[in-house]
């Protein structure tokens, strides 16, 4: 009946895997919301710089 197989891609901060809900419509890239904040804050001084 259900699928025993639970999808999981590599968070793009630390390669931890992350599971992949089935039902959302947009793949989780990080494991936590700490990863995903550090790396808009890393695109965030990187364009700042490419800038200067």
């Amino acid at each position: 009946m259900g699928k025993s197989e639970v999808k999981t891609r590599p968070c793009e901060w630390c390669g931890k895997p992350v599971q992949q809900p089935e039902s959302r419509w947009r793949k989780r890239r990080y494991c936590s919301k700490e990863h995903r904040r550090k790396n808009r804050i890393a695109e965030a001084v990187w364009e700042f710089l490419d800038i200067w």
